[in-house]
């Protein structure tokens, strides 16, 4: 390996253990008297890391680390876009479809008989970043919750952020499940992988303070793309030293 690859590996070791966020690498002044390398060898590290596409240049603001996967942590409900903003990644949404229809038992059973008997809205978004499909959302609404809202409406947003903000309903808890997956061909095409292809299924509901259903979705999330990481705590009064419970949740 000769020394600009050494000095690229070091980088790219040295940025993706500090977490999946993007923020500023040092100057090439400063690389090169951290390494005692050259310039011309410091530019051209970077320029390896930049063909990988782990780093980007932006004008008159400097150089940026571009993680390789987003960092979720489960506890945290940051919004999509809030949370790729922050890994450096321009963040869309796209609706795929959205459509109302009659519940059922089951449905009534979870939203409960007053929000039900108005029908459910299905809704499904295809979420990407930097214009790469990364997480595809079936998400079921009661309509009285959603109201009166167009698929332009739910455009490049948060559903959350529209619920608070347009109908001034505000999720306080998240219950969560994820599970690998073999995606089918339909979701495949969706999120441009091949069919077949191991995937994170989230399944969620959230709910408000009183503990009523605002949403529940699947979700299919690319592992390329997404890990998932959690914190938990020790009871340090606990004499057999097991672990505290853990209360995450996606958003």
């Amino acid at each position: 390996m000769v020394r600009y690859q050494e000095i690229a590996h070091s980088l790219e070791l040295g940025l993706a253990a500090a977490g999946g966020v993007s923020r500023a690498i040092p100057s090439e002044h400063e690389l090169c008297e951290r390494y005692g390398a050259s310039r011309t060898t410091i530019r051209a590290a970077l320029k390896q890391l930049q063909d990988q596409g782990l780093i980007e240049r932006r004008q008159g603001q400097g150089t940026f680390y571009r993680p390789r996967h987003i960092a979720k942590h489960l506890g945290s409900l940051v919004d999509f876009h809030s949370e790729a903003r922050m890994a450096g990644r321009l963040p869309t949404t796209r609706v795929v479809s959205l459509s109302a229809r009659t519940a059922t038992p089951d449905e009534a059973a979870l939203f409960g008989k007053a929000i039900a008997s108005r029908g459910i809205v299905d809704l499904v978004r295809l979420r990407c970043l930097d214009d790469e499909p990364a997480v595809l959302q079936r998400s079921r609404l009661g309509a009285s919750v959603l109201g009166e809202v167009s698929a332009r409406d739910l455009v490049d947003t948060s559903l959350y952020r529209y619920l608070a903000a347009s109908r001034s309903i505000h999720v306080a808890t998240v219950e969560e499940t994820l599970e690998p997956l073999a995606i089918d061909a339909d979701a495949a095409d969706h999120l441009k992988i091949a069919a077949g292809t191991a995937v994170f299924r989230s399944r969620r509901i959230a709910r408000d303070l009183a503990g009523a259903v605002i949403e529940v979705s699947d979700n299919l999330i690319r592992g390329d793309i997404y890990r998932f990481t959690f914190h938990r705590s020790v009871d340090s009064s606990a004499a057999d030293g097991s672990a505290g419970q853990n209360t995450g949740a996606l958003s």
